[in-house]
């Protein structure tokens, strides 16, 4: 009689950790992140476009502002931030953006306001 109880709990066990690995479907969450990313790609693309257009960008200056531009779409895409955040991020960003280009092009850059807060907001 104790075994008969004891088989029955071991198969009480093992049928519910059974139950416990099954596989889960996609939630709309993760389908939201998957698209999010992708309008992440293409907004840096956009912004690099945008610069590339009124100046020379080398290689490892493109990598860089790759890294800059995700970062800013990232940060600037949280939705409860206030518009004082918001802006402290597009000044960090602004700041940023201006130590990694040379001289010569922060000018041009200078020279076009509608460019740079388009790269910066």
């Amino acid at each position: 009689m104790k075994k008969i109880i004891a088989v029955f709990a071991m198969m009480l066990a093992f049928g519910y950790t059974a139950n416990a690995q099954q596989k889960k479907v996609a939630t709309p969450a993760q389908q939201q992140e998957t698209i999010d990313r992708e309008a992440l790609k293409k907004a840096v693309m956009k912004d690099i476009t945008a610069l590339s257009e009124n100046m020379e960008i080398s290689d490892s200056q493109l990598t860089n502002l790759k890294g800059l531009f995700e970062y800013k779409h990232q940060a600037l895409a949280d939705k409860t931030l206030n518009k004082e955040r918001r802006d402290a991020i597009s000044e960090a960003i602004e700041a940023k953006l201006r130590s990694g280009l040379p001289q010569d092009q922060v000018g041009k850059l200078d020279e076009n306001p509608q460019l740079l807060y388009q790269l910066t907001h």
